[in-house]
């Protein structure tokens, strides 16, 4: 039995395929097909010798395991304080810009664009 439980994935909103280096992807790119992303933690009455006998309500063990497809990878809690402090400037970085323009419909609309507001996005 695994000690992993599942607190996110995207089985209703797959990731996109990536397709190399030279292609910048859009809205219409396929998807990928299969597994999805999913992220998954160790709940806190999981203990090392194998039994669940601790309160269920405690805050989770400082792992995360992150799965795509069949890859896993475990990351600790200073490397997903990392990868959440890049996420966030992403996030924030694409985020809504009223008013100003984008690059165009051929490679997807900000939130807010200028351009083509009357299209599906």
């Amino acid at each position: 039995m695994s000690i992993w439980a599942t607190i996110f994935g995207l089985e209703d909103n797959p990731p996109y395929e990536y397709q190399r280096s030279h292609v910048l992807p859009s809205e219409d790119s396929p998807r990928s097909e299969g597994c999805p992303l999913q992220l998954a933690k160790v709940p806190s009455h999981i203990t090392r010798d194998g039994r669940d006998d601790q309160p269920e309500d405690g805050a989770p063990w400082p792992w995360l395991r992150l799965s795509l497809h069949s890859e896993d990878t475990v990351l600790n809690r200073g490397q997903v304080e990392e990868m959440h402090q890049v996420l966030g400037v992403w996030l924030e970085q694409t985020g809504e810009r009223p008013g100003k323009p984008c690059c165009g419909k051929d490679v997807g609309h900000h939130l807010g664009c200028a351009v083509g507001r009357d299209e599906v996005q």
